[in-house]
């Protein structure tokens, strides 16, 4: 979809921009920095030019009663009258929950403005939806910081339920992507978020401050309430009746929000924040322990171990905290060391090589010595629109929320039968969830296993209680409490949830609009080295070439972590190749596997299986070659058989010298144990 976002450099502006693109919609974020004024009506008609959604995210930073009214029904008009003019389809307003209540508006001027803006957008004709957020978090130290007078700050006595503005930012994404009913010539939807926790502003106030140190650029010793904005704001009049709850709380957001403030510059900057950066933070203090970091995630959370995802976190005693690479914590022992800055929730929208500089979200320009692009891959999308009900499984949020959904009893549809599909539905199915498991085949996976054990494994799958349905994704809708897949021979499924798992692209956006070579990821050389002066790629993004198989991406951990520091140290000085052909592994309830090079049944196969008690073939234990049409050993599936990773690549290697010629010979060639 192409998606207008007016207030796109304010706080949530910047979030909704940044989630929209991550899900491959077209941004144009209007500011008055672009030349857009929703006051004048300035530029209104060309940023809405065949728009498909729009966002208002605009704000003012008023007290003031009548300046309030004055902005938010004149915006509100002119952006309703562009948006009928353009035919936009979905409006979305990002409001401010019990703003239209008289009892909270009449103590505060400024909601007084918010109800009338509602008003005037539920009165406009046009698809709207009205979120009704709580309080952000990121609004704390703006609070505290007007509030402030030497060493003590009064603020107004205000019960709350705080709420990340990434997860406002995650509804509004969604809501843009809903389609109307089409019951009624336009459709107006209330959807209310609210955070977890409830308290006071002060006892949150107080929380961060343990944590952060001063918010705001303010460290009051004392902090005051005052009821300044009436009785019932002081109650809890802020706090929905009914709505979404966010699972955000005010520890986890403290963990994941930046404590610095962006510099000019960096000696390096990483854009992506995923495994590949972690680890290039290492690489580069492996050569240079006191060169400035600075980490650009439009995640809000973390760099986290990803296979962990769906692995280790689903297990009884498993602890997020302890899969994450990095904190963003202050004080954290995950913390990176000094000189060392992660800026999440933080959208690069250019680069520009020629001068060494890039562009954030907000305007803001940075300029680096040496640039790594970590962007990772992004979801391909289908029919089913993501949203709080439909995974696209890539990221802590996602698994927070499906954490949340999957309890034992609960019932999740996951579509799409490879790697990730495959490990969500054993694993869902061992923590006691009904799970339908929607492929395009049977048996599974074999486009990776031989025809004997890929039978095997649907066997196990069917034996645990997994229902299999042959199928292709063709749409589907969400409700609030569930969902429903639909598939192109008109079955439909409701579940509680989906998970759709049918592959990534690259992210190559960035890359590309900078004129590096780009071709199925961002083409580097064997030093990681783009064709652009001073900037590298590794992970999920960098097409490089492999000493053993030639030039390849590769969209798994181990390839993320490698890449990651052998690119750091490079950028640090060194001068290494990348020498490793990575490989992957999985879990599949009782089976384990590592899988080494091209593990594709395109290739001819050789099975190599433990003998049972039977004599016959035991698909317990084995090792499976992938042999190409001159007798080189391109891939080896190693099955639940360990620590052989290392021969099977000497393997790769000596038989791309001397193919084999009788293929039978290599059967024994790597031990079981």
């Amino acid at each position: 979809m192409k998606v207008t976002v007016l207030g796109a450099t304010g706080t949530i502006g910047t979030l909704i921009t940044a989630r929209l693109r991550e899900f491959g919609h077209e941004v144009i974020a209007a500011s008055r920095t672009t030349g857009v004024d929703a006051l004048t009506g300035r530029g209104l008609d060309e940023a809405l030019a065949g728009a498909d959604a729009l966002v208002d995210a605009l704000n003012i930073e008023t007290m003031s009663t009548a300046k309030a009214l004055e902005f938010f029904t004149t915006t509100a008009g002119n952006v309703s009258a562009a948006a009928r003019r353009a035919g936009v389809g979905r409006l979305v307003c990002v409001s401010i929950a019990g703003a239209a209540d008289p009892d909270v508006n009449k103590g505060y001027g400024y909601y007084r403005g918010k109800a009338v803006q509602e008003h005037a957008y539920r009165s406009s004709g046009l698809p709207v939806t009205v979120i009704h957020s709580t309080q952000w978090f990121e609004l704390v130290p703006t609070i505290l910081r007007r509030t402030t007078l030497g060493p003590v700050a009064v603020l107004p006595t205000m019960r709350m339920a705080p709420v990340a503005a990434a997860s406002v930012a995650r509804l509004v994404a969604d809501e843009v992507a809903r389609k109307p009913d089409g019951r009624t010539g336009h459709e107006v939807r209330e959807v209310a978020i609210r955070g977890p926790e409830v308290a006071t502003a002060a006892e949150v106030a107080r929380r961060m401050l343990v944590v952060r140190g001063s918010l705001g650029g303010r460290d009051p010793k004392r902090i005051l309430e005052a009821p300044l904005f009436g009785r019932a704001i002081a109650s809890g009049g802020l706090i929905p009746e009914e709505g979404l709850v966010d699972e955000v709380t005010l520890e986890q957001w403290l963990a994941g929000t930046r404590p610095h403030a962006v510099r000019d510059a960096y000696d390096y900057v990483i854009v992506g924040a995923g495994m590949a950066a972690a680890k290039a933070i290492d690489g580069i203090r492996a050569e240079d322990q006191s060169g400035s970091i600075g980490v650009f995630g439009e995640d809000p959370s973390a760099p986290v171990y990803r296979p962990d995802l769906s692995k280790t976190l689903w297990k009884e005693d498993a602890n997020l905290e302890e899969s994450l690479m990095l904190s963003a914590a202050p004080g954290a022992a995950k913390a990176p060391g000094g000189n060392t800055e992660l800026h999440l929730g933080t959208t690069v929208t250019s680069l520009t090589p020629d001068d060494r500089s890039l562009t954030l979200g907000g305007g803001q320009r940075v300029r680096y010595g040496k640039l790594l692009l970590a962007t990772g891959a992004a979801p391909r999308l289908t029919g089913l629109e993501p949203g709080p009900r439909v995974l696209y499984y890539r990221t802590v949020d996602d698994y927070r929320r499906l954490r949340e959904i999957a309890r034992a009893g609960a019932h999740v549809a996951v579509v799409g039968g490879g790697y990730i599909g495959t490990e969500i539905a054993a694993v869902l199915t061992q923590n006691g969830v009904r799970v339908t498991f929607v492929v395009t085949s049977v048996p599974l996976l074999a486009h990776l296993f031989p025809e004997s054990l890929a039978h095997t494994v649907t066997r196990e799958f069917s034996d645990r209680g997994v229902e299999l349905v042959v199928g292709r994704l063709a749409g589907g809708s969400a409700r609030r409490k569930g969902v429903t897949v639909r598939l192109e021979d008109g079955t439909g499924i409701a579940a509680d949830a989906a998970v759709v798992g049918v592959g990534v692209s690259p992210r190559t956006e960035l890359a590309r609009a900078a004129g590096l070579a780009v071709d199925d990821g961002i083409l580097v050389d064997d030093h990681l080295r783009t064709n652009a002066h001073s900037i590298y790629a590794a992970g999920d993004v960098a097409r490089y070439p492999d000493r053993l198989l030639g030039v390849r991406r590769v969209e798994h951990a181990a390839a993320a972590e490698t890449m990651g520091t052998v690119a750091g140290r490079n950028m640090a000085g060194a001068h290494r190749p990348y020498r490793t052909s990575p490989f992957f592994w999985s879990d599949l309830f009782d089976f384990g596997y590592e899988a080494v090079g091209e593990v594709d049944t395109r290739h001819r196969t050789v099975e190599d299986w433990a003998v049972g008690e039977d004599g016959q073939p035991d698909h317990s234990t084995g090792v499976v070659y992938y042999v190409n049409q001159i007798g080189a050993v391109r891939g080896v599936l190693l099955w639940n058989v360990w620590e052989s990773v290392k021969p099977a690549r000497k393997l790769i290697e000596r038989t791309g010298l001397e193919p084999v010629r009788d293929l039978d010979s290599l059967r024994g060639a790597i031990p079981f144990g």
